[in-house]
């Protein structure tokens, strides 16, 4: 029976883990699937990729928000902190000071991160966020949150600042949202944020990038297209200096500048896609069995694709996940160590933005090149 459909016009997987959280056990959350499919197609008038939901799958991930539960991997127990987190935080914090903003807004704070960076070095910010995640953190880090999902009509004070991350590519309207976040800016107001960054993935058909949770993914092109149509002017995307994301500034500006918007990329996604799915298929034949992935995130979209939803073995060098569960898979997360490395096995490596570097890790643990495979391999 085939895993997945690819038409011209849409991706469909048929099941995928719904991977929402860490865990330390494999036991199914109640009332939460622990796969789900994925039907993705192309958002042509701001070209992105965007998931397209059945109501009663998107039930499930709207549960999932508010559960007290990893839902973004980023806290200050996840190991995160002095690489994505700490990137992030720089980026936020220069762009506060620079501007000096006297109210500040993150919505979709989360574990509050960036709300405790940003008090340590002298700015008081306001989370929004409707999780018991969220509400958990601000009563353990003494925050202020306004426990709700964020509309227009959230805020009743003036706003000068509002910043996000790692929510632009929740949202399933982000045009409406975006449009949301100028409507409660003050004239002249910043909207900063951080989002995934998919433009090489929709370049050469990649499947990695495919979560649940992430429901658009985004081009350079979609990020201008989105906020000159919300509004905004004076529009600056650079890169992440760890990982690949956006980091993004707009104004609510009166006088606009003229923005030089990159060619559409998403022409064609789903012919590379199909092309890129069956060569995995094809890989993951001819290994028998005999494969470990590594970055297990970034794998799972390629395993649904052969129903593979726990035979193999997946590592991630972060230490915090060792020994956790992520839903929908029936295997642990692993660390790599002379004990359970085997001379004859290949390796797979679902990230793109970290092949290189994880590929000289696995070299330095004895392990030939030859039988180091990614992304940009098949």
């Amino acid at each position: 029976m085939p895993h997945w459909n690819v038409q011209n016009d849409y991706l469909e997987i048929t099941e995928m883990p719904f991977y929402w959280r860490l865990n330390t056990t494999a036991e199914a959350f109640q009332n939460i699937a622990t796969r789900l499919p994925v039907t993705l197609k192309v958002n042509s008038q701001f070209d992105y990729l965007e998931l397209d939901w059945q109501e009663k799958d998107w039930a499930h991930v709207e549960r999932a928000y508010m559960q007290d539960a990893n839902i973004g991997f980023i806290n200050p127990e996840s190991g995160q902190m002095d690489t994505y987190g700490s990137s992030v935080n720089n980026f936020f914090l220069n762009i506060i000071n620079s501007i000096k903003p006297k109210k500040i807004f993150e919505i979709g704070c989360g574990a509050g991160f960036s709300i405790k960076y940003l008090a340590e070095n002298g700015w008081q910010v306001v989370g929004v966020d409707p999780s018991e995640y969220s509400y958990h953190w601000s009563q353990k880090l003494g925050f202020e949150l306004l426990n709700t999902f964020f509309d227009s009509e959230t805020f009743d004070t003036e706003v000068d600042f509002i910043y996000c991350n790692d929510v632009f590519e929740h949202i399933r309207d982000v045009h409406t949202f975006a449009k949301n976040v100028f409507k409660a800016l003050n004239a002249g107001g910043t909207f900063c944020f951080s989002t995934t960054n998919s433009t090489e993935s929709i370049a050469i058909g990649d499947i990695s990038m495919i979560e649940h949770q992430h429901v658009n993914m985004f081009t350079e092109r979609s990020i201008y297209s989105i906020l000159i149509s919300a509004g905004f002017g004076n529009i600056n995307i650079g890169k992440s200096s760890y990982g690949n994301t956006f980091h993004v500034t707009a104004q609510k500006a009166t006088t606009k500048r003229q923005h030089e918007i990159p060619a559409m990329s998403c022409d064609g996604y789903f012919s590379r896609a199909a092309s890129k799915i069956q060569a995995f298929a094809d890989f993951y034949a001819r290994v028998q069995g005999h494969c470990n992935f590594y970055v297990p995130l970034r794998c799972i979209p390629y395993l649904a694709t052969v129903g593979d939803f726990g035979k193999h073995n997946i590592y991630d060098s972060n230490t915090s996940w060792h020994g956790k569960y992520i839903d929908g898979y029936a295997l642990p997360i692993s660390l790599l160590s002379e004990k359970n490395k085997k001379c004859n096995e290949h390796y797979f490596i679902g990230s793109m933005t970290f092949f290189d570097e994880i590929k000289k890790s696995l070299i330095s643990k004895g392990i030939s090149p030859y039988l180091i495979q990614g992304v940009k391999d098949l």
